[in-house]
């Protein structure tokens, strides 16, 4: 190697000191003067070494260039796959809100059908005279009207305007992986804050419904519970009151008369008390209705009950007879109010206006 380096030296240092000259001669084909170049060895060295450093310095160059695109590409590499991992980050965050969005377009329908309970089958007027957006198709929430007493579940807070507000912010020149990494997270607390605030309000639509179905449950088994219908077809032949015929006394009931066989029904609901012979009466069947009343259904054929049954208005109990002492087929129907007979006249065709709007 060392020889090698050495015999390079001696040629370098021979062409640099030589004196000889290389000649090239130009004739062209026309009689004109022939041109001659003359380099010496010199010269063909310093071009040479000149060359060869141009070429060092061109490979330098490329070198170095090509480590600044390989590092550019590492960078972009990086940039890009920050740049999906956030795009990922983004795609969850967004499934996750369309879900909520769900849930909530889900729960708005609910509190609807909640807020039409709790107002007893009615719609809300504001809701119904209110012209339909046609810029925003997200759902609107409308709250159950507060039943008295009962505290108002109108949301405090208009989710969807924060979401408006939140879309006319956004402007082209401001779209970075940051800024809208920021605004989504904040979009995402707003649109929780939403659902909390929509489960609190179905929760409260949801009681003020089940409160509204248990009233409205109480009343009909109040209204239930009080005589209000005929126990038989037919036609009264003997008043409440004293009377004359068939003796001389006081008529507690009605007697209405009908076919013998014909159905006797109960005119309130309720449990029965009493369902056997008893003596003039005949067959009796005798009906409490857990509120005071008692009604009495005598002289049947047949009775269709026994004590301790429970009867639903206008449920047939009994069939017409002449049990007991009748003159005919009838039924003897009474009220009988905390103890004391009352005229059964005023509940034949329904609850009296004072009873019906009580509550």
């Amino acid at each position: 190697m060392r020889r090698t380096v050495q015999r390079g030296r001696e040629v370098l240092k021979e062409l640099f000191s030589s004196t000889k000259r290389i000649v090239i001669k130009i004739i062209p084909h026309s009689s004109e003067s022939i041109y001659k170049l003359e380099v010496s060895h010199r010269h063909l060295a310093v071009i040479g070494a000149g060359v060869l450093v141009f070429l060092a310095a061109m490979t330098t160059f490329q070198l170095g260039a090509v480590n600044a695109a390989n590092a550019q590409v590492r960078k972009l590499q990086a940039s890009d796959a920050q740049q999906h991992r956030q795009l990922a980050a983004f795609t969850k965050q967004t499934h996750d809100m369309m879900n909520r969005l769900s849930v909530l377009q889900r729960n708005e329908r609910e509190i609807k059908k909640l807020a039409v309970i709790a107002n007893g089958g009615k719609t809300s007027t504001s809701a119904s005279k209110a012209p339909a957006s046609k810029t925003s198709s997200a759902p609107v929430i409308h709250a159950a009207a507060p039943l008295p007493g009962r505290p108002s579940v109108t949301p405090r807070v208009s989710f969807w305007d924060g979401v408006r507000s939140w879309l006319a912010s956004r402007s082209a020149d401001a779209v970075t992986f940051a800024n809208e990494s920021t605004a989504l997270a904040s979009l995402n607390v707003k649109l929780e804050s939403a659902l909390a605030e929509s489960r609190d309000l179905e929760a409260k639509a949801s009681a003020a419904a089940q409160a509204k179905i248990a009233a409205d449950i109480a009343r009909q088994r109040f209204l239930d519970a009080i005589p209000s219908i005929w126990p038989t077809d037919g036609y009264v032949s003997s008043g409440f009151g004293y009377r004359d015929y068939p003796d001389a006394e006081f008529h507690p009931g009605l007697d209405i008369v009908n076919d013998y066989g014909a159905p006797v029904y109960a005119t309130a609901s309720g449990v029965v008390e009493e369902a056997g012979w008893d003596y003039g009466y005949g067959y009796k069947i005798v009906i409490d209705h857990g509120n005071g009343y008692e009604t009495w259904y005598a002289h049947n054929s047949r009775m269709l009950v026994s004590p301790g049954d429970s009867v639903r208005k206008g449920e047939q109990i009994a069939e017409i007879g002449t049990s007991g002492f009748a003159t005919g087929p009838h039924c003897h129907y009474e009220i009988v109010l905390w103890g004391k007979p009352i005229d059964p006249t005023p509940y034949l065709d329904g609850i009296p206006a004072q009873v019906a709007s009580a509550r």
